[in-house]
């Protein structure tokens, strides 16, 4: 049995400290000032890789925070709209596959190209919806928005690192 030992833990309760305080940071300032919920797509998917839709450091006026709440609420209605139609489209390969007798693969070629389609709208969705996010700053916003950006990285590859990779093989043979 492998007992955790601290220059193990050590690096890695660091790396939580120097990510969880600008996080909490941030939240607890955009929650303060009226922040809006952040758009739960993105053009990588999945919730774990969600960006705000403003960047911390970017300060919104309240038009532009009603404009950027009406953008996000009618992207989701649309986004909903889409992955309820592509989840009949899966129901339906679904169908095709686990159906008795012979594959009827012309459906099912048919079926895989109407849900390409659907991801390519859902994908021009999102776009066109960052589109709308770019026209709503200002240039200054833009550029405060671009800075943090280049300092986010910056500090994402300093943590990289300073992390490393973890070390290969038994757990008994590390350090």
């Amino acid at each position: 049995m492998t007992i955790l030992r601290p220059t193990a833990l050590l690096p890695a309760m660091v790396a939580l400290g120097l990510m969880g305080t600008p996080l909490l940071a941030s939240a607890q300032a955009h929650h303060v000032s009226g922040w809006v919920q952040p758009y739960l797509g993105g053009p990588r998917g999945a919730p774990g890789h969600m960006m705000p839709p403003v960047l911390p450091g970017v300060t919104l006026t309240a038009d532009q925070k009603t404009k950027l709440k009406a953008i996000f609420e009618k992207a989701h209605q649309d986004e909903r709209a889409l992955r309820l139609e592509g989840r009949a489209i899966e129901e339906k390969i679904h169908d095709a596959l686990s159906s008795v007798g012979n594959l009827d693969r012309a459906t099912l070629t048919d079926l895989n190209g109407q849900e390409n389609e659907l991801k390519a709208k859902v994908s021009a969705l999102h776009l066109e919806t960052m589109e709308q996010l770019h026209d709503l700053l200002t240039p200054a916003q833009r550029q405060q928005g671009k800075e943090t950006m280049t300092k986010l990285k910056a500090l994402h590859e300093q943590m990289k690192a300073l992390m490393g990779h973890p070390p290969e093989g038994e757990p008994d043979d590390m350090p």
